[in-house]
C-alpha cells in the first residue's frame, strides 16, 4: 500500500506473488509479507469442474495475480485463506443441488445466492463477489449473473463478541507484564555479565556485530562453525560466546519436541538472546493494552525496526499499517516506560536483534530484503528460511503451555486454564479503559461509526442505555436550537424569500418561484425557460421541502438516460441531473438520506416528469 510521503509499506500478510496453481491437486502456492517461504493452500473439495473454476477465480481475485482485472482486490493472505474455507462450503452446497460446473446454463441467481446462505454474515459479501467472478468467467450468461450478484445487499447481523471481566483482563495484563519484564531483564543482565554498560536503555542499541566481535576476540574456540556446545564446566562468558555465534542451535523447529541444546543454563541464555513465542505473546498483550492503544492483532504483527519515529527524548510516533482498509497512520506514544506501545517497540527492536541478524540474508526473488527480515513479532527459528510472523496458533500455544504465565497468574481471577487468550477481547478492554478518559477516548483504527458499534459491547447495558438516551436528547436539543423559521431570517437568501408575499410564490417541485411562474425579465408573461432554468434564475429558491423533488429529479433523469438516449444527449435531462445533484449537496447528508429512506418518490417523479415535458417541450 502506497503513501504519498512514506512510500510503500507491506501489510502484515500482503500477497507478493502467486507462485503456482495446481488444478489437479486444487492448490494455490503464493508468497506473502508475513513469511519467507511460499505457502500452499488446498481447496478441500471433490475434483469436479466447479472446484477448478472456483480455484482459478480465487487466483484471479488476487491483486498481483497474472490474470487480474479491476475487480482483483485481494491483497491479504488471510483473505485467500478464508476463501478456501467458504469455497469448500459453497462447492458442497452446489454439489448437493446437483450441479458440478459453474457453466451449467440452468444455474440462476437464486441458486447461486443459496450457496453462501450457510456462511456467517461477515463472509457472505466476499463469497458473493467470488461467485460473481466465477460465473462471469464460465457461465454462458455470466455477465448478467455477475451484475445481479454484485448488486446484492447484505444485512449486517448483530454480533455477541467475547469480552473479559475487569478482573480477568487485569490478571492477563499482570501475567504478561511479569513475563515480558523477566525476558527484558534477562537480556540486560546477560549484557552486563559480559562487560557491557547497561545503564539506561542505550544497551538495546548495541549492534549485534559488536557482540559477535567480543565473542570471537575473547573466546575464539567457542565461535567456530563446528564448535560443540560448551560442557557444563564452561564459564558463563564462554556459553554466551557460543550462543551468539550459533543462532541455528536455538529457536522453534516445527514438530520438534525437545530442545537442540542440552544445558539448562544454555537454554536460559538462548531464551534471553532469541525471544520465543512466550516472550512475544507477553509483548503483544501489553502492546495492545498499553496507553489503551487497542491495536488490532494484524497491525501489531506488522511492527518492524522502522515503526518508531522519535520526535523527542521521551516522545515518538508509532507507525501502523492496517490491512483491511489499506490505511497507514501514526500514533503518538511515550518512551518513558518499557510498557508503553512506543517503549515496547523500542525494547523489541533490541531484544530481537540477534534473531533478525540470523535472518538478515533473506531476500525476495528480485534481490530486495525480505519484509519478514525486519519485523519484530517473528519467533526465532533454527532455520531462518522458516521465519514468519506469529500465526494464530503460536500465541495460543504459549498461553496454554507456558508455566511462566502460571507463575504470575492471579488466582482470584479464576483458574488460568479456563481463560482463553483473545486479542479481539483485549482490544475491547482497551476501548473500555479509553472511555474512562471521556467519551472522545478510543482505540487505534476506529472511525466514528465503528467506535459507536464497538462501544455498545464494552459498556454495561444500564450505562449504555443512559448514555444513548442522553445523546438522543442532546441531538434533539441541538437541532431545535439551530432551527430558525424562515420568517425569522434577517439576512441572506432566506431573508429574501421571507420578504416575498405568499401570493407571489409558486411551488415547482424542485424549487419555489417568487414571481409566481412568470418570466423573470417580463413579469407579465408566463415563463417558458424550462424547469432547468429554475436552478439559475434569481427568482428560484430551494428549501428542505424540495428535497423529495430534487431526489425525484435525479431518478427521472436516470430513467431518461436508460430509455431515451436522444433526449439524454440533446435535451436538458443531463443538465437537470447536474443541478439537482448539486443542490442536494447543499443540504445536510443525513437529512437527504432520511428523506430518501422515508419518502415514496413515485408521485414526485410523476410531477417532475410532467413539469419537464410541459415546460421543456411546451
Amino acid at each position: 500500500m502506497a503513501h504519498p510521503t512514506r512510500g510503500h509499506r507491506s501489510g502484515t500478510y500482503e500477497i507478493q506473488e502467486i507462485v503456482g496453481i495446481d488444478q489437479d491437486d486444487l492448490t494455490i502456492t503464493f508468497r506473502h509479507a508475513g513469511a519467507y517461504e511460499p505457502e500452499t493452500l488446498r481447496l478441500n473439495a471433490p475434483a469436479m469442474a466447479a472446484a477448478r473454476q472456483l480455484l482459478r477465480a480465487m487466483a484471479n481475485s488476487v491483486k498481483v495475480g497474472d490474470n487480474g482485472d479491476r475487480d482483483s482486490g485481494w491483497e491479504s493472505a488471510t483473505t485467500l485463506l478464508k476463501s478456501v474455507s467458504y469455497g469448500r462450503i459453497m462447492l458442497s452446497e452446489l454439489a448437493g443441488q446437483g450441479y458440478d460446473s459453474f457453466d451449467d446454463p440452468l444455474l440462476d441467481v437464486p441458486t447461486l445466492r443459496s450457496l453462501y446462505d450457510p456462511l456467517l454474515s461477515n463472509a457472505k459479501r466476499s463469497a458473493c463477489w467470488l461467485l460473481a467472478r466465477v460465473v462471469r468467467e464460465n457461465h454462458p450468461n455470466g455477465k448478467a449473473l455477475a451484475t445481479a450478484l454484485k448488486n446484492t445487499r447484505f444485512r449486517v447481523e448483530e454480533t455477541d463478541p467475547f469480552v473479559y471481566e475487569d478482573e480477568t483482563a487485569a490478571a492477563i495484563e499482570a501475567a504478561a507484564r511479569a513475563v515480558y519484564t523477566a525476558r527484558f531483564t534477562a537480556q540486560r543482565e546477560l549484557f552486563h555479565s559480559i562487560g557491557f554498560d547497561v545503564d539506561g536503555r542505550a544497551w538495546l542499541r548495541i549492534p549485534v556485530q559488536e557482540v559477535i566481535a567480543w565473542a570471537r576476540n575473547t573466546h575464539p574456540d567457542q565461535c567456530g562453525t563446528d564448535a560443540w556446545e560448551p560442557f557444563f564446566g564452561a564459564s558463563y562468558e564462554e556459553q554466551v560466546a557460543w550462543a551468539v555465534t550459533h543462532p541455528e542451535k536455538f529457536g522453534y523447529v516445527k514438530h520438534a519436541r525437545t530442545s537442540r541444546v542440552v544445558g539448562h543454563d544454555m537454554q536460559e541464555i538462548g531464551r534471553a538472546l532469541y525471544p520465543d513465542n512466550v516472550a512475544l505473546t507477553a509483548a503483544l498483550v501489553l502492546h495492545c493494552l498499553g496507553e489503551n492503544s487497542g491495536y488490532n492483532y494484524s497491525v501489531l504483527l506488522e511492527k518492524n525496526v522502522e515503526s518508531l519515529i522519535r520526535v523527542g527524548s521521551d516522545e515518538a510516533l508509532e507507525h501502523a499499517v492496517k490491512d483491511r482498509n489499506h490505511s497507514q497512520d501514526t500514533r503518538a506514544t511515550r518512551l518513558s516506560s518499557i510498557y508503553t506501545p512506543g517503549g515496547i517497540t523500542e525494547a523489541l527492536a533490541g531484544l530481537t536483534r540477534f534473531s533478525r541478524h540470523h535472518r538478515r540474508h533473506l531476500t525476495n526473488p528480485d534481490g530486495t530484503p525480505a519484509t519478514v527480515a525486519s519485523r519484530l513479532y517473528v519467533e526465532h527459528t533454527a532455520d531462518p528460511a522458516a521465519a514468519k510472523v506469529l500465526d494464530s496458533q503460536r500465541p495460543q500455544s504459549a498461553w496454554r503451555g507456558s508455566p511462566e504465565f502460571d507463575a504470575h497468574w492471579d488466582d482470584s481471577a479464576g483458574p488460568r486454564a479456563d481463560v482463553p487468550l483473545r486479542f479481539g477481547a483485549l482490544r475491547l478492554v482497551a476501548q473500555a479503559r479509553a472511555l474512562g478518559e471521556g467519551l472522545k477516548g478510543d482505540v487505534h483504527g476506529h472511525s466514528e461509526r465503528t467506535k459507536v458499534h464497538y462501544t455498545s459491547h464494552v459498556l454495561p447495558d444500564y450505562l449504555l442505555n443512559k448514555l444513548a438516551a442522553a445523546a438522543q436528547n442532546d441531538f434533539h436539543d441541538e437541532a431545535v436550537a439551530r432551527f430558525k423559521p424562515l420568517a425569522d431570517a434577517t439576512e441572506g437568501p432566506a431573508a429574501e424569500l421571507a420578504a416575498v408575499a405568499p401570493e407571489q410564490l409558486m411551488d415547482l417541485e424542485v424549487s419555489v418561484c417568487t414571481s409566481k411562474g412568470n418570466d423573470p425579465q417580463t413579469p407579465e408573461r408566463r415563463c417558458a425557460l424550462g424547469i432547468v432554468a429554475c436552478f439559475t434564475c434569481p427568482n428560484g429558491y430551494r428549501t428542505a421541502d424540495h428535497i423529495p423533488g430534487l431526489l425525484a429529479a435525479v431518478e427521472f433523469t436516470k430513467i431518461v438516460e436508460r430509455n431515451d438516449p436522444t433526449e439524454w444527449e440533446d435535451g436538458e435531462a443531463s443538465h437537470l441531473r447536474f443541478y439537482a445533484e448539486g443542490s442536494l449537496k447543499e443540504f445536510p447528508s443525513r437529512v437527504v438520506a432520511n428523506v430518501r429512506r422515508t419518502t415514496d418518490l413515485r408521485p414526485h417523479i410523476l410531477t417532475v416528469t410532467g413539469l419537464y415535458m410541459e415546460l421543456r417541450h411546451g
